[in-house]
């Protein structure tokens, strides 16, 4: 491998020839222009990694006065709760907000934050008033130091995940269809009237709609400070005229919008990237979606265009720079090793049925569809919606980017998650206009608020069920009971059962009892009164004010479970070629015992989940029912029941990095299965035989599930890829996350990375450039098995 792979630095400079040239000869083959100024622009702006700060000192200097400023207050204040700190910190952001408006950007709604992305509380003044508030969980009592080292401890041990302290404070479901439809003057007239309403002897629902409306003034001088920034730069003269017209839009626009609701498509466009970065910035939630767009707007559009406001060719420029605006948030040619690097949540949904039930293929889906491709854009994330009566040109059209390289997609299937939500009880209105969050949860816009990154791995329980660590129970606080000496296969699977549902049901019970503590530590009172029932409760939404809040725990690499189990079976019982104890002695020696490589190999060849045999099926359904059962009655800290998935994150390397072989015939450090998909060491099988496997899970079980399937491009066309999205949307699965491509080409592009920039894997809940991988992250795209 060529060594300069390895080096930020030299890549960068050596591909950014290669970009330069494409963009300079306006490259795109079906006319999108280069957009090369407007890139280098952005980027000048955006920080290489994604996390990170800002480039220009303007507004990080801005958030460290709302900073030094909220600490001066805090310290002259010591009485205060967190709504007290969240008031003043809306008032600071009306003092020192600084709007930025690039010169080649149609879009106004920049404070910094890198986009939403908002857990660093020197990009984001609402992450701040988190940080003032963490010493209540001490000084009241709320948590005490023991619960948050045990849950360190079983963080540490790959144990657990859970993304914030005993309730995930990361993804949230921007309220998109209520700013759409009333803008935030009505959400604010709203509150107003509530107030105005609200009974003497509930002062704290009082507090909550008097920080709400503060809140919601400050959102407003906001967006007002943006106008004033495109008059003063009209006023500073601009002698291109495309320049100055951008800049008299935005003057006009944000007077206006979306304190009131969008007009135009273009106001439309804004208001999705202006509430997603708002929200973010002025109550620390990370808003983690752009929305439907080609659902939302299309009646905009086509009135645009009939009366003249808008041509194709500008509305083609609006959607190119709308995407790169997500593309250009970070460095994309930065190589790509950590846990997190190239990972800006930004997704956006096509496609899906409308709210009156009629799907959405029309010709803003293909020209969203269209300009990501042309554009060569990885973000934002495509949470293209699909279904068994999905149009045929649509299904091929996402073939036909996924057999260009073009692998950007997180596939969610109508069929599942619309019944799923009207089952649930939600009007069939609101459960058709679900959206895409994160990396792949579809959660209803405007209705819910959930906690979806907490992360179980029973995987792990079974590893310390076979090599035993005393050391490591105990800092876990779990009680493991061993399998061996255990006489039928049956004992082995009820004792490890023991242990995993004894870890989850103490590990969901912690949740719920601390969780509550995040009322007092991080409310968001204006993000609160977006969602519906936060006006009429008067209450956050972090102390159970909308009733809709799902809470979802994963129950990590339960595919390999079902493989360990099966290899014990059939070896150990059914051909008995080993005693269970000279098998679990194979396993613990990591396969290098007198027998170790065969009796890998028999482990190897045992039934495994994807191979559609009634054993696996059954093996995997009988977890998952029995799990569901055992919780039944148990209640998260907002009172609902607990709701559980199948997905992983880079879990299945980084935690497969650190465990040892287990029974599935895994070595030392092998990596794990993704999410609802099977073994990339044990899947031997056909599309068709994949897909029938997963189809035969009661999905109505699971919240939401994810399967990272690669096909092999040689075998497949743009018909033979829709053919199979459909048939799995039949199958009642919820989402795949699907790669097309060639051994051969993944390893030419090792060898020549120039020759293959614009080639994208699906990694898992993100895409990113293959020659931007890492030398063991594109080792391990390459090994993945490529269904036939």
């Amino acid at each position: 491998m060529d060594g300069i792979h390895y080096d930020n630095g030299m890549l960068r400079k050596r591909f950014s020839i290669v970009f330069s040239a494409l963009f300079v000869a306006g490259a795109w083959a079906d006319g999108y222009p280069s957009f090369s100024d407007f890139r280098a622009e952005l980027r000048a702006f955006y920080p290489d990694e994604c996390h990170e700060q800002c480039k220009d000192p303007r507004q990080t200097n801005s958030v460290a006065r709302i900073g030094r400023a909220l600490d001066a207050w805090a310290a002259a204040h010591p009485g205060y709760d967190a709504l007290d700190i969240r008031r003043e910190e809306y008032l600071q952001v009306r003092k020192h907000v600084q709007p930025f408006l690039f010169r080649m950007s149609p879009f106004y709604f920049e404070l910094g934050c890198n986009g939403g992305w908002t857990h660093n509380d020197r990009t984001v003044p609402g992450r701040h008033v988190n940080r003032l508030c963490n010493r209540f969980y001490r000084e009241q009592n709320l948590i005490p130091d023991s619960a948050f080292a045990l849950q360190n401890a079983r963080n540490a041990l790959t144990l657990a995940l859970c993304c914030g302290p005993f309730v995930d404070d990361m993804h949230h479901v921007p309220p998109f269809r209520t700013i759409l439809r009333k803008g935030f003057k009505g959400v604010r007239d709203d509150v107003a009237a509530a107030l105005a309403k609200c009974p003497a002897d509930d002062p704290a629902g009082r507090k909550e709609l008097e920080t709400a409306l503060v809140g919601l003034d400050t959102i407003h001088a906001v967006q007002l400070a943006f106008a004033r920034e495109a008059q003063a730069r009209l006023a500073a003269g601009i002698a291109d005229d495309a320049e100055r017209r951008r800049f008299e839009r935005i003057a006009e626009s944000a007077a206006r919008c979306p304190w009131e609701p969008p007009r135009t498509f273009y106001e439309g466009l804004n208001t999705l990237w202006f509430v997603r970065e708002v929200l973010g910035y002025v109550d620390g939630t990370d808003q983690f979606s752009l929305g439907r767009p080609d659902c939302y707007f299309i009646d905009l559009y086509r009135a645009d265009l009939a009366a003249g406001r808008l041509t194709r060719e500008e509305a083609r420029e609006l959607v190119a720079k709308f995407l790169l605006t997500a593309e250009l948030h970070h460095d994309g040619l930065r190589t790509l090793d950590s846990y997190n690097d190239h990972e800006m949540e930004i997704p956006m949904s096509l496609g899906g049925f409308d709210e009156q039930g009629t799907w959405v293929h029309n010709e803003l889906t293909d020209l969203f569809l269209d300009a990501h491709l042309e554009c060569g854009c990885v973000f934002p994330k495509l949470h293209a919606r699909i279904s068994a009566s999905a149009p045929q040109a649509y299904l091929e059209k996402i073939g036909t980017m996924l057999m260009k390289g073009h692998a950007v997609f997180t596939l969610l299937n109508d069929d599942r998650f619309v019944k799923q939500f009207a089952d649930e009880g939600y009007p069939v209105e609101d459960a058709r206009a679900y959206i895409g969050v994160g990396c792949w949860n579809g959660m209803i816009d405007s209705v819910m608020d959930y906690s979806g990154g907490n992360y179980l791995s029973v995987m792990k329980i079974l590893e310390m069920t076979v090599h035993r660590d005393p050391a490591a129970e105990k800092r876990a606080q779990l009680a493991i009971d061993p399998i061996d000496g255990a006489k039928t296969y049956e004992d082995v699977r009820e004792i490890l059962y023991r242990n995993v549902i004894r870890f989850t049901r103490h590990v969901l019970g912690e949740y719920a009892r601390w969780g509550r503590a995040n009322a007092k530590v991080f409310p968001h009172p204006v993000y609160t009164m977006c969602l519906r029932g936060g006006v009429e409760s008067r209450r956050d939404t972090t102390e159970g004010g909308i009733a809709a809040q799902p809470r979802i725990v994963t129950l990590g690499f339960l595919g390999n479970v079902v493989d360990c189990l099966s290899s014990i079976r059939q070896l150990c019982f059914v051909d008995k070629a080993c005693t269970l104890e000279e098998f679990l002695a194979a396993v613990r020696s990591n396969w290098k015992g007198p027998r170790g490589e065969e009796l890998r190999q028999l482990a190897m060849a045992a039934p495994s989940w994807g191979d559609n045999s009634p054993q696996t099926n059954g093996e995997m359904a009988w977890w998952v029912k029995r799990v569901n059962a055992d919780v039944e009655g148990m209640r998260t800290e907002q009172g609902y029941p607990w709701k559980f998935a199948i997905y992983t994150y880079r879990e299945f390397m980084y935690w497969g990095l650190r465990m040892k072989a287990t029974p599935d015939g895994r070595r030392d450090g092998d990596r794990l299965a993704q999410g609802f998909s099977p073994s990339e060491y044990r899947c031997r099988s056909a599309a068709t035989t994949v897909i029938n496997a997963i189809g035969s899970f009661p999905h109505e079980c699971l919240y939401a599930s994810n399967v990272n399937l690669t096909f092999d491009r040689s075998a497949m066309s743009a018909g033979t890829l829709a053919a199979i999205l459909r048939v799995y949307a039949q199958k009642g699965a919820h989402m795949i996350q699907p790669n097309c491509n060639s051994v051969e080409e993944l390893l030419d592009a090792q060898k020549h990375p120039e020759n293959h920039q614009d080639l994208i894997v699906r990694v898992c809940g993100f895409s990113c450039r293959f020659i931007a991988l890492s030398k063991r992250w594109q080792d391990e795209v390459i090994a993945r098995h490529r269904l036939k």
